[in-house]
C-alpha cells in the first residue's frame, strides 16, 4: 500500500476488488482514488501512453490545470487531465463522434476497463466542469516548449514573429448567440482569433479569443507583453496606430509594421532621405488622434504621446505569371530599424514577405486540422473556446513533429508536409491499441515517436523553390487558381510631404 493510501482515514471497502486485477496500475489508481476531492492534479500513466503524449503533455497538462485553480471536486473518470486529453481528442479527430474519440483517448485507462467507458454526454458535462481559463493555460504553458528555432525564423539576427487574425464559424445557438456576434451578412455566430507566431517555424507562440465583435486591435492590445527583445515583429496595416506603436516599441522588440498608403493615413512627417532609399520620419499624434484616444479611454486630461523617430520603405511588389500578366502593389513598411547600413531597404521588403507565413497557419488549423466550411463542436461559447484552445496545441505538437523529421533529413521544417504529419499522427493512433490478451501495446516496446518521426521522414517533401500566389476572396477563386509567379522588389521614393528640419539625418 502506497504511503499516501496508508496515511489517509478514508475507508477502502470494495477497492481491493477493484484494483486487484490491474497489475502495474493498481497503486496509481489507489492513490487517485484515496485522495479524494481536491487532491492534486493526476495523470495516470495510461491516459497519456503512447503517440498521445505529443498533443498532450503531460507536464503542460498538470501546469495548466493547477494554474488555472481546477479542483476535481469528485473522483470520475473525467477528471480535469482527462477531460483536457479528450477535448484534444476531439480536436485531433475532428471527423469522429465524441463517444469514437473518447474511445481512443482511455481505450488503456484501468478505471475504464473496470466501470466501462464514459459515454459522450459524460464528456459534455466534464467539460463544463472544467476551470474557464484552463484549456487557454495549458495552451499557453505547452507553447513555451517551442523547438529550438533554425536560421531561417532569424532575419538581422532577430527571431522573426507575425501578428494576424482570424475567425472561426461557431455553432448557431441561442446561448452562442448571446456570447458571440454574427457579422453583418454571415450565417454563423464567429469568434475572433488573434495570434502571434514564429515565422520560418510557423509556431504560435501567444493568442488571444474575442467576438468577432471585438476588432483585431483590441485583441492584439492585449498583447504587448508578449513581445519581447531579441525579436522582430511583422504585422498587418490595420494595426498601426501611433500609440499602439509607442507601447509595442517600449516592449524592446523592433517592429516593422505595414501601413497604409494613403496621404493622411500616417502622422509622419519626412525629415531625411537615406542612402538606400528608405526615409527617416517623425511621428506626431494629430488633435484628431489625441481627441479620439482620449474619447476612447474616458480621460479628457490625457496627455500628447511623445514625438517618434522611425524609418519608412516604400516599395512596390510586381507579380508576373506565366502567362505575363503583370500586378503591381505598392507597400510602406514602418520599422525601428534606422540604420540603412545594417538594415537595408530591400532586405526589410523581403523579410516582410514572411508575415504570410501566419496566413498558412490559419489555413493548416482551419481546413487540414478542423475541416474546411465547418463549424467547431461546442454549442456554448465556453465549449467552443476550449476548442479553439484546443486546436492551437494540437497544431503545435504537430509543428514539433514536423521538426523533429526535419532535423533528421537536415532541412527546414517548410520542407515537411504538413498534411502527412497530420495524417500519420492520426493513424499512429489507430495502431497503437492494446492487445485484448496481454495489454500490450506497440509503444510498450518501440517508442511511438521514434517510429512516427522516421515514417514523416520518408515522406515526399514539399517544393520550397516555387514561387506561387493563390486567389483570396471567395469570388477570386471561383475564377482564379493558384499560378506560378515571379517578384520584382523596388524600393521607390516616400510620397510623404518633406521637412527641412535635417538635423536627425
Amino acid at each position: 500500500m502506497s504511503e499516501s493510501a496508508m496515511a489517509s482515514p478514508v475507508r477502502e471497502t470494495g477497492l481491493e476488488h477493484l484494483v486487484g486485477e490491474l497489475g502495474e496500475d493498481r497503486s496509481a489508481l489507489r492513490d487517485a482514488l484515496v485522495a479524494g476531492p481536491g487532491g492534486p492534479v493526476v495523470v495516470d500513466p495510461a491516459l497519456l501512453g503512447g503517440v498521445l503524449r505529443v498533443v498532450a503533455g503531460e507536464d503542460a497538462i498538470i501546469a495548466g490545470l493547477a494554474a488555472a485553480g481546477h479542483v476535481d471536486r469528485r473522483r470520475r473518470v473525467f477528471t480535469g487531465a482527462v477531460t483536457v486529453a479528450a477535448v484534444l481528442g476531439l480536436c485531433l479527430f475532428r471527423g469522429e463522434s465524441q463517444d469514437l474519440v473518447i474511445a481512443r483517448v482511455l481505450a488503456d485507462m484501468p478505471r475504464v476497463r473496470v466501470e466501462g467507458r464514459p459515454s459522450g454526454a459524460a464528456l459534455s458535462k466534464a467539460r463544463v466542469r472544467l476551470a474557464d481559463d484552463a484549456m487557454r493555460v495549458v495552451f499557453e504553458r505547452s507553447a513555451t516548449a517551442m523547438p529550438e528555432p533554425g536560421v531561417e525564423c532569424y532575419a538581422f539576427d532577430l527571431l522573426v514573429t507575425a501578428f494576424d487574425g482570424t475567425v472561426f464559424d461557431l455553432a448557431a445557438t441561442a446561448e452562442m448567440d448571446a456570447g458571440f456576434a454574427t457579422p453583418s451578412g454571415g450565417r454563423f455566430p464567429q469568434a475572433r482569433v488573434v495570434t502571434l507566431a514564429v515565422c520560418g517555424l510557423r509556431w504560435v507562440l501567444a493568442a488571444r479569443v474575442g467576438s468577432s465583435a471585438t476588432s483585431e486591435q483590441a485583441l492584439v492590445d492585449q498583447m504587448a507583453d508578449c513581445l519581447a527583445p531579441g525579436t522582430l515583429n511583422l504585422a498587418d496595416r490595420n494595426f498601426f496606430s501611433m500609440d499602439r506603436w509607442v507601447r509595442f516599441q517600449a516592449t524592446g522588440a523592433q517592429l516593422a509594421w505595414r501601413v497604409k498608403n494613403g496621404l493622411k493615413s500616417l502622422p509622419a512627417t519626412m525629415v531625411a532621405v537615406l542612402s538606400d532609399g528608405s526615409s527617416r520620419v517623425r511621428l506626431s499624434e494629430s488633435d484628431a488622434m489625441l481627441a479620439y484616444r482620449r474619447k476612447k479611454t474616458g480621460d479628457p486630461g490625457l496627455r500628447r504621446l511623445p514625438d517618434t523617430i522611425a524609418r519608412l520603405v516604400e516599395f512596390t511588389l510586381q507579380v508576373r505569371d506565366e502567362a505575363g500578366r503583370v500586378r503591381t502593389s505598392r507597400f510602406r513598411i514602418l520599422t525601428t530599424l534606422l540604420d540603412p547600413g545594417r538594415y537595408p531597404a530591400g532586405r526589410i521588403a523581403e523579410i516582410y514577405g514572411e508575415r504570410w507565413q501566419i496566413e498558412l497557419i490559419f489555413a493548416r488549423v482551419k481546413i487540414a486540422l478542423r475541416g474546411s466550411s465547418t463549424r467547431l463542436r461546442g454549442q456554448s461559447p465556453d465549449l467552443a473556446v476550449q476548442e479553439i484552445w484546443g486546436l492551437l496545441i494540437v497544431y503545435n505538437a504537430l509543428v514539433t513533429l514536423a521538426v523533429a523529421a526535419a532535423l533528421t533529413l537536415g532541412v527546414g521544417p517548410d520542407e515537411i508536409s504538413f498534411t502527412a504529419v497530420l495524417a500519420l499522427t492520426r493513424a499512429s493512433l489507430d495502431h497503437d491499441t492494446p492487445c485484448r490478451n496481454c495489454g500490450c501495446r506497440p509503444s510498450d516496446i518501440v517508442d511511438p515517436l521514434t517510429v512516427l518521426t522516421a515514417t514523416i521522414a520518408t515522406q515526399p517533401r514539399n517544393r520550397t523553390d516555387r514561387q506561387r500566389t493563390a486567389p483570396r476572396t471567395k469570388k477570386q477563386r471561383q475564377t482564379e487558381r493558384t499560378r506560378d509567379v515571379e517578384y520584382l522588389i523596388t524600393v521607390v521614393p516616400s510620397t510623404l510631404s518633406r521637412n527641412d528640419e535635417t538635423a536627425l539625418s
